[in-house]
């Protein structure tokens, strides 16, 4: 999202205000903390997420980690509550009818890191079978499981990344 030099110089003294801290370009948001930028991100009205998203996006590598709260435990909740809010802002209606949670707290790019898949396997476990079958299925072939497998599942899916790092 190409946000005009207007806005983003408003929405930038606005974040200034709210964290404390000066942000005189779109790269010093990227370069606050994790937890700082979640805060922000939670003190936020939903009408304001897309533009801090796109603000982010594209100005500094990494910015995807810190969103996810770097893997710190303390920041697992605010990680949680932002992707949530997100989703359900950017998502279309009609996407939100089947919307899989997995892909979303779970991506692709996010399952080399062992610490950050472990953190959310209650997630994973809370989840319907039936989403963890297309979840498990799209990405790596496996399944289906029957009707509360979900613990099997999940000793699959660990037992498949174990083995696709070794």
């Amino acid at each position: 999202m190409q946000l005009p030099e207007e806005v983003v110089r408003q929405l930038l003294l606005h974040f200034s205000r709210l964290t404390g801290r000066k942000l005189a370009s779109a790269q010093d948001l990227a370069a606050l903390p994790s937890r700082v930028l979640l805060e922000l991100a939670h003190s936020l009205p939903d009408n304001f997420l897309p533009a801090l998203v796109g603000m982010l996006k594209g100005v500094a590598p990494g910015i995807f980690q810190k969103l996810l709260g770097e893997h710190e435990e303390e920041n697992r909740d605010l990680s949680q509550e932002f992707f949530h809010r997100y989703s359900q802002i950017v998502l279309e209606p009609e996407e939100t009818s089947h919307y899989n949670a997995l892909f979303l707290y779970l991506p692709k790019e996010t399952l080399d890191d062992l610490v950050l898949v472990e953190s959310r396997q209650s997630f994973f476990l809370r989840q319907e079978i039936e989403t963890i079958n297309e979840w498990m299925w799209e990405l790596f072939g496996l399944g289906p499981f029957a009707a509360g497998a979900q613990e099997e599942a999940w000793e699959v899916l660990w037992s498949h990344l174990l083995r696709s790092r070794a």
